[in-house]
């Protein structure tokens, strides 16, 4: 602050974003026939995607944060609540739910974001997002799947807003892999 009034210097403002994940279709556990039960455990992420400001990569090597552009909702819990809705949806399962360690489940799903950036050093503006999922059995543990989910788009405008725009829907497309993996591995 002292710099601001000696120098008169201003600080820009933060603007706040939140990944856009379309809602599931409305769950068809109704009217599955599906009898197995799945408890969710909250989404994890490697560093640096544990921290309230936007990843870019402007070389192979170089990581960097934006500071005045920042998660307004944790990506975490976004790709969660959006899993959650999507295996609701998708009737593999009778019973969906968080994990909270008193959910009786044959399944327990855990999650991790392994990338979610901005890579600026590739032809253009682009944005890479990595999910990558276990299902274990809920009475020993063992794994019973293991698979990712991927997704990449090229942004058309440096604008950050585009770039949230862009993680969204690379976000969207790795969670439908994701349940689509689930439904192979359990036929």
């Amino acid at each position: 602050l002292a710099t601001l009034s000696c120098g008169g210097g201003k600080i820009p403002a933060t603007h706040y974003y939140a990944l856009d994940l379309p809602p599931a279709p409305t769950p068809a556990s109704a009217n599955s026939t599906a009898e197995r039960s799945v408890a969710v455990r909250a989404v994890t992420a490697s560093d640096p995607f544990t921290q309230d400001r936007i990843v870019y990569r402007p070389s192979r090597q170089e990581v960097g944060f934006y500071e005045y552009h920042r998660w307004a909702a944790d990506p975490r819990e976004s790709v969660q609540s959006a899993l959650l809705d999507k295996l609701k949806a998708s009737g593999l399962f009778k019973v969906v739910g968080g994990y909270d360690g008193r959910m009786k489940a044959d399944y327990v799903l855990q999650t991790r974001i392994e990338r979610l950036e901005e890579v600026d050093f590739e032809s253009g503006v682009k944005v890479y997002v990595e999910l990558a999922a276990e299902l274990l059995d809920a009475n020993d543990s063992q794994a019973i799947w293991a698979g990712e989910g991927t997704g990449s788009g090229t942004v058309s405008s440096p604008e950050v807003s585009q770039v949230v725009a862009e993680m969204s829907k690379a976000t969207a497309a790795s969670l439908d892999e994701i349940v689509e993996g689930l439904r192979q591995a359990l036929r």
